[in-house]
């Protein structure tokens, strides 16, 4: 189960490795950075809202303000990595539907009767922990980030129990050598693109592009987590279908 992560819990890690690695990635983290600048701060994310304020009903169970300020600001901190603007409502929006497809997803799962246990979450919390410098190093991250140890343990327990959710009730997905060597070709042309737009002293910065067999298991995985994404996108929607809800905000 845990040799895979879901979509929502990449998200979650890329929060907090975001917070903790800020400022040391590469030239399009520079281009980001210089973008964030340009942008008048008070839009870099919506407003908040009173933590008991309820803002949306999901099938009759409500969402408070405590839990969109948290997803507010780590969708905000998402989209902005992303290139995706820092526009208020936008990020309103998004908040909100995220609200929406984890509650319906959260339900769901329940309702079929999957749960992880406080021994499952404690050691995928261990692994977390382990790919830091330290203890203290984790703890910054965690401070940074819009998180606190209780909510990060709440959302890696509901992405732990969708976990056996997904195993059981959508499959192993399949990802063929067709399927992988396409994505490389399609990665390898794309690269020699880009090649052919730089300069000679450029070029000599770059790292030669790997070989199919150095990066066929992260290909398969990436198409696996595709898959597995769109999958679970189809049954949020047949959700939202069949569900009742109501935007208080």
């Amino acid at each position: 189960m845990k040799n895979k992560l879901t979509i929502m819990l990449i998200t979650l890690m890329s929060t907090l490795l975001l917070a903790a690695c800020g400022g040391n990635d590469d030239k399009a983290a520079d281009k980001d950075a210089k973008k964030k600048e340009e942008q008048p701060t008070e839009q870099a994310q919506a407003e908040e809202v009173d933590p008991k304020k309820v803002v949306v009903k999901v099938n009759g169970e409500e969402v408070k303000g405590e839990e969109y300020n948290t997803m507010m600001k780590q969708t905000s901190m998402m989209m902005m990595q992303f290139g995706q603007g820092s526009d208020p409502e936008a990020i309103k929006e998004q908040t909100l539907n995220s609200l929406i497809e984890q509650k319906l997803l959260s339900q769901e799962v329940a309702n079929k009767g999957y749960k992880a246990s406080e021994q499952e979450v404690e050691d995928y919390l261990a692994e977390i922990k382990a790919s830091y410098e330290s203890e203290e190093k984790f703890e910054e991250a965690l401070k940074s980030s819009p998180l606190t140890l209780d909510t990060l343990k709440k959302q890696i327990a509901d992405e732990l129990a969708l976990e056996k959710y997904l195993e059981k009730e959508v499959g192993k997905t399949e990802v063929t050598d067709e399927q992988i060597q396409e994505y490389y070709d399609q990665a390898k042309a794309q690269n020699d693109a880009q090649l052919k737009e730089m300069s000679e002293e450029e070029k000599k910065q770059q790292q030669p592009f790997p070989e199919l067999a150095d990066v066929k298991e992260d290909i398969k995985g990436n198409l696996e987590q595709q898959e597995t994404s769109k999958k679970l996108q189809a049954i949020v929607e047949d959700l939202k279908k069949k569900g009742e809800i109501e935007k208080m905000i």
